[in-house]
């Protein structure tokens, strides 16, 4: 039985100019100004005071999955980079009482963040749209039960159509669920981070909610979808989601 992978973290809730500048480079952004502002923006929505487990912490633990999984990954400019991208964006808004007036789940007004700031300063090229629309459904793959609006506890009951670019959608949605096939203590941290986002909804209508979800990652034939992630976190991850049962 694979043991669970412990992956070197920077610190858990300080995100990496750097790394973020590093990124934009890549993707020919050279406006050091805008580079470091969207940093800025980003690093505030993660450090938001109603956030306990959707912050820098989970950031910072999908990229370092990301760097464990380059290999596997297409080599070419749209496959880690675009992931990366994405990445960085996905739970960029994040609000448990669905507070958007055009009632947008986060993962659109994540998406529709990270368009923006693409669309504005990526350079012209003919694969602009592509690079651009292949981030923005890597966002939407975060949706992950579609049905339910939310993958921790499903309570928004907004809708949405989600497309995803089947060669990356499976390692973005498996890296954003690595955390089911953590260690046990990191995991429980995870629980209570969760509930900590949640503190509004009265226990037992949150431990029914919460149930409903866990319950339906337990009735897929598998959690992950990447055999590299199969391998690693599946039997844990079951492990994990059977105990709170």
């Amino acid at each position: 039985m694979p043991q669970v992978r412990q992956v070197p973290l920077p610190p858990l809730h300080t995100l990496s100019l750097a790394r973020w500048g590093q990124l934009c480079q890549a993707f020919n952004i050279h406006d050091q100004t805008a580079i470091e502002q969207e940093f800025n923006r980003i690093a505030t929505a993660y450090g938001q005071p109603q956030r306990a487990y959707h912050t820098a912490q989970h950031i910072n633990e999908c990229l370092a999955w990301l760097d464990w999984t380059k290999a596997e990954i297409s080599a070419e400019f749209a496959g880690h980079l675009v992931l990366e991208m994405a990445l960085w964006y996905h739970d960029v808004v994040y609000q448990t009482q669905g507070s958007d007036p055009e009632e947008r789940s986060n993962e659109r007004q994540s998406a529709d963040q990270a368009v923006s700031f693409l669309q504005a300063h990526l350079p012209s090229h003919p694969g602009k749209h592509g690079q651009i629309h292949r981030v923005e459904a890597l966002i939407m793959a975060t949706v992950h039960l579609a049905d339910q609006g939310a993958e921790h506890c499903p309570d928004s009951g907004v809708k949405q159509t989600v497309e995803y670019p089947l060669d990356l959608a499976p390692w973005m949605m498996d890296i954003d669920l690595a955390i089911l096939g953590a260690d046990p203590q990191r995991f429980n941290q995870y629980e209570t981070q969760i509930r900590q986002e949640y503190a509004w909804v009265p226990e037992a209508i949150y431990r029914t909610k919460r149930q409903q979800v866990l319950k339906q990652f337990l009735a897929r034939p598998v959690i992950y979808h990447t055999p590299k992630f199969q391998q690693q976190f599946e039997s844990q991850a079951r492990r994990n989601l059977g105990d709170l049962g």
